[in-house]
């Protein structure tokens, strides 16, 4: 009976000793390729044999994807590689890259336990000693500011202004947000026997999705947009200024190049759509009153650049 207990006590003891082997925490600032994605990867070229302490993280940036590893007992290391075009591939990579880190990390120090290896048909990213990092894990940028000058065209003719923005990235998902300021310059049209001035400035929201993804981003956007029409008279008997809002709607393409600094250029085509009729009057008295209408849809070309605030 004593011998059955030293045996049970010390079989115990064992299972005390072996380190505890759980699948390495992987996470991702990106759904391009997201956690779960790298995860996948992970657990056809993971062999089981790692401490429960590990964790990765992958961070996207331009041109750019860096894998973080780190251990209990080990230091912080990193791998930056090249972005790939599509988020599986980037997936494949990055765990490629956690699976052949993984191997170096001493699992079993107590030898009881047998390293399974990386099948052979799978092809490994060649180890290349890493540098010793110690660093935050950044997001990416959530917060532009953006400023740039348009030219625009419509049934009156042609037309210039400056703009300003801020977008607000990734608030759900891939959706982010975007509110922005168009300052036209002022415009004339004649109507009757003087000539009107009218300027409208824009306010304008926008629900923004990006399309593509790399140092080239295309993103699109859709959105309401408030415009204040003011029209001054200059030429008549009698002049007048008046003050009407317009309510509208906007829509646009957007091609962006972003670098490693936080600046980034873009080109930008969009289109406004006021529904409601507007026309600047002239009462003439004894005779009928002229009409000229302003244009309902308008066209617009920018270019600007963008700022990441963090």
């Amino acid at each position: 009976m004593r011998r059955a207990t030293y045996a049970v006590a010390l079989g115990a003891l064992c299972l005390a000793a072996m380190p505890v082997l759980a699948a390495p925490l992987v996470t991702s600032d990106s759904d391009c390729p997201s956690a779960g994605e790298v995860a996948a990867h992970l657990a056809g070229l993971w062999s089981g044999a790692s401490p429960a302490s590990v964790a990765a993280h992958v961070r996207v940036e331009v041109g750019q994807m860096t894998v973080e590893l780190v251990s209990e007992g080990e230091p912080a290391a990193s791998r930056s590689l090249p972005t790939e075009p599509d988020c599986e591939s980037r997936a494949q990579a990055a765990a490629l890259v956690i699976a052949a880190w993984l191997d170096t990390v001493t699992a079993d120090p107590l030898g009881l336990a047998v390293p399974v290896a990386i099948p052979p048909a799978v092809p490994t990213v060649p180890q290349v000693p890493a540098p010793v990092v110690e660093m935050s894990l950044a997001p990416l940028p959530r917060l532009l500011l953006d400023l740039g000058a348009f030219a625009s065209g419509d049934a009156r003719g042609a037309g210039a202004g400056l703009s300003g923005e801020a977008a607000w990235l990734r608030l759900a998902g891939r959706f982010g947000l975007s509110a922005g300021l168009w300052f036209p310059l002022p415009r004339e049209m004649s109507v009757g026997q003087g000539t009107a001035r009218w300027w409208r400035p824009v306010l304008a929201l926008a629900l923004r999705v990006p399309l593509t993804q790399g140092s080239w981003i295309l993103d699109g956007g859709v959105g309401p947009a408030f415009g204040l029409l003011v029209v001054a008279g200059s030429g008549f008997d009698q002049n007048h200024t008046d003050v009407a809002s317009s309510w509208g709607a906007t829509a646009g393409l957007r091609l962006a190049h972003r670098s490693r600094s936080k600046w980034a250029y873009w080109a930008e085509l969009r289109g406004l759509l006021w529904p409601a009729a507007q026309n600047i009057r002239n009462d003439v008295s004894g005779s009928a009153p002229r009409l000229a209408a302003l244009p309902r849809i308008e066209a617009q070309l920018g270019l600007g650049f963008s700022f990441a605030i963090f």
